[in-house]
């Protein structure tokens, strides 16, 4: 029997067996509300007294669907601070849990009918599918993703409502005080605020439309991923803010730019960089017989990589692979091998602000459909440098990890580039004005 199948007897044997089974952790849920009241008391007391003084109704009511459509009651403040602490009432009489089946969360017929296999789960303040949204973590796919929730065990259960609480309070989840624009400008950078499913379908396309409008561009596509690091690059080199805007896609990655994002009333749909897109990309180009070229990092790294997409991918079509160890004045050269070995898909892997000014200068000679500047993305998929631990992508803290590994190279970026970026967010304000 080969791996895939097996996996998924296993997974339908769970379900089979859980079925009758009630939520594992849920029994924490009257023990951990009752204390949170106790401890938010005085804020109950206080937007209470304040409602009554403005001779207002204390409490709010709207009704809600979880994904199975179940109708669940939202009691919160009408004024005062922690407007949601009403809803721990709720947990403490068992209307609700802490963690269980999501609410509000778009779900296809067919992801909808495969959970009802879990109809037994309550419906939940907090679940994994809204942990993911709130970073923009796109990883795994909704429903596996809350079958994951729904068989942990307990300790998984009091992880999971950590993690929630932690961004709740880090990424502020109310979407409904946010816009979602197509595009929008941050520190005087373009961004297009794609899904990752968007995102793919565009490196894929072999039409270039500028995005808002029916404008068919000409030549090679560029895409390139803004971060922390891009942000804080383009304070003192105004020609790589010139460059990302110049790209046809700039796509937000990482957690500081959905803080940012948040100050200026925006969401960031998906957190999309390069190593989280690379296996989506992967798959579509195996399916559609799209080939990859792949340029840059140091001699061997970028042979490695495609030796392990390979193991994962074993018909991804590899036009070609070198390092970008060489000269600008053999740029010619090396748009020559890309342009003759009839790549779909360039990936460059130079780092910032090295890669976009690559871009801009060979981009127009490239016969490419698509040009994406990745940066480390070799060294990941390489094994050079491993990934974060799951549950540190959740709360958007993969910057640690790489300080962990990288101490003396990272320090600069993420000891000092992070504060900066963070004074200029909330202190002078630059998100919608650039330096």
């Amino acid at each position: 029997m080969s791996g895939k199948p097996f996996f998924l007897y296993v997974r339908s044997r769970v379900v089979d067996d859980t079925v009758q089974q009630r939520y594992l952790g849920t029994e924490f849920n009257r023990s951990i509300s009752a204390c949170l009241l106790l401890i938010s008391l005085p804020i109950l007391i206080l937007n209470t007294c304040i409602a009554l003084l403005k001779g207002k109704t204390v409490f709010e009511y709207s009704l809600k669907q979880d994904c199975l459509g179940r109708p669940v009651q939202y009691q919160r403040f009408s004024f005062g601070m922690l407007k949601g602490l009403p809803m721990l009432w709720s947990v403490l009489s068992k209307r609700i849990s802490l963690c269980g089946m999501p609410v509000d969360i778009e779900m296809t017929k067919q992801q909808t009918e495969r959970l009802q296999a879990y109809s037994f789960i309550p419906t939940g303040l907090f679940d994994a599918v809204t942990l993911h949204q709130a970073s923009g973590l796109v990883t795994i796919e909704k429903t596996e993703l809350l079958e994951q929730q729904f068989t942990d065990n307990r300790l998984g259960y009091l992880s999971l409502l950590l993690k929630a609480g932690l961004t709740a309070f880090l990424y502020n989840n109310n979407k409904s005080q946010l816009t979602t624009p197509a595009i929008f400008t941050l520190f005087d950078l373009k961004i297009n605020n794609d899904t990752m499913i968007d995102a793919v379908d565009w490196v894929m396309s072999d039409q270039n439309i500028e995005q808002g409008s029916e404008q068919k561009l000409n030549g090679c596509k560029i895409g390139c991923f803004v971060n922390v690091n891009s942000v804080n690059l383009t304070a003192v080199d105004p020609q790589l803010s010139k460059n990302l805007n110049a790209a046809d896609r700039s796509f937000a990655d990482g957690s500081g730019l959905r803080i940012a994002a948040k100050t200026l009333g925006i969401n960031i749909k998906d957190n999309l960089n390069g190593t989280d897109m690379l296996p989506h990309l992967c798959e579509a180009a195996q399916a559609q017989g799209i080939s990859i070229y792949l340029l840059g990092a140091k001699p061997g790294v970028a042979i490695a990589t495609v030796k392990n997409l390979l193991k994962l991918y074993p018909k991804l079509c590899i036009a070609g692979v070198e390092h970008g160890y060489f000269e600008r004045s053999s740029d010619s050269n090396a748009v020559k091998r890309i342009n003759q070995s009839n790549a779909d898909i360039l990936l460059l892997a130079m780092g910032s602000p090295l890669q976009e000014q690559w871009l801009k200068d060979n981009a127009p000679q490239l016969t490419c459909r698509t040009a994406l500047a990745v940066g480390g993305l070799f060294d990941f998929y390489s094994g050079q440098i491993s990934r974060a631990p799951i549950w540190m992508r959740e709360l958007g803290l993969e910057w640690l990890w790489r300080l962990m590994q990288e101490p003396k190279s990272k320090f600069k970026r993420y000891v000092i580039g992070n504060p900066v970026f963070l004074i200029h967010t909330f202190v002078f304000n630059r998100a919608s004005r650039g330096f």
